[in-house]
């Protein structure tokens, strides 16, 4: 068997904040139970009535949607399935775990992990048949949880504040640089005061604008278009000299950054007006 203590091949693992992974060898009598942490509670994030959804940093999902991105792993974590005797075993008084996770049949079942999950120099009491005692050696707390799964070369999730913290999405979704702000002001519809932009800007704020510049949206507006589409919202925009200017101001730039990530939409059915924190195409 396969998670036998001390066998050749293991199937629990600790991922590093340095993103090394180190095995950890379980006692036969626990394996099951620390198997059912993850495989049992793996259908909450993705079974089969699913909908995947692909990330790309703009859309909220209901309960029964999951994210994705799609990656080779590191050959740090291809390790962990394919030659796991090479791998270290954890040391919890000096290993640093961002994560802990199960390999089963190559899927991969991901936790999060902090300090908090890390039973070192603590008054931890447990009942013991007529009272209590205390714990006496260092321990780890594994949950009833599954935050990320990794298959078949997707990386699925539900909340991309967790699963960024286990494999970092940089490359998938970042807030805007100042680079990427000076390059959003210089676009020839825009009048933009960029140091007061990239002063300004907060995480909303930038996010924004990396959508319109990952979108290319701007590229087929036109002032026309804006004005019509602005008056039905009863969106107070300003033009001047041909160009839409972005307000010096946080709360009316948010607004303005909303509208043109097209944000803003008329209900089919009721012809209502609402405003969105997400979309996708249908």
């Amino acid at each position: 068997m396969r998670t036998q203590a001390n066998s050749a091949i293991c199937n629990f693992f600790a991922l590093l904040k340095d993103d090394t992974v180190r095995k950890i060898d379980l006692l036969q009598a626990i394996t099951n139970n620390i198997k059912s942490c993850f495989i049992d509670n793996s259908t909450k994030l993705i079974n089969s009535e699913t909908e995947e959804i692909l990330f790309d940093g703009n859309f909220n999902i209901d309960g029964n949607e999951v994210l994705y991105v799609e990656f080779p792993l590191s050959d740090a974590l291809l390790e962990a399935n394919t030659n796991s005797i090479g791998l270290n075993t954890l040391d919890i008084t000096k290993d640093e775990i961002k994560s802990l996770f199960w390999i089963e049949n190559d899927t991969y079942y991901f936790q999060n992990f902090d300090k908090r999950k890390l039973l070192q120099n603590k008054n931890v009491l447990f009942w013991n048949n007529t009272t209590y005692d205390k714990l006496s050696n260092d321990a780890l707390i594994v949950e009833n949880a599954v935050n990320a799964i990794y298959k078949n070369g997707r990386f699925y999730f539900k909340s991309y504040a967790n699963a960024n913290k286990i494999i970092s999405l940089i490359d998938f979704f970042e807030e805007a640089s100042n680079e990427t702000i000076e390059d959003f002001a210089n676009q020839e519809l825009l009048n933009v005061n960029v140091d007061w932009l990239k002063e300004n800007s907060n995480s909303m704020i930038r996010k924004q604008i990396t959508l319109i510049q990952k979108s290319n949206i701007l590229a087929t507006a036109t002032v026309k278009k804006l004005k019509s589409s602005a008056k039905i919202f009863n969106l107070q925009i300003e033009i001047a000299n041909g160009k839409l200017t972005i307000p010096n101001n946080k709360k009316q730039c948010k607004d303005v950054l909303c509208f043109l990530n097209e944000q803003f939409y008329i209900g089919l059915i009721s012809g209502k007006k609402f405003r969105t924190n997400s979309k996708r195409e249908a």
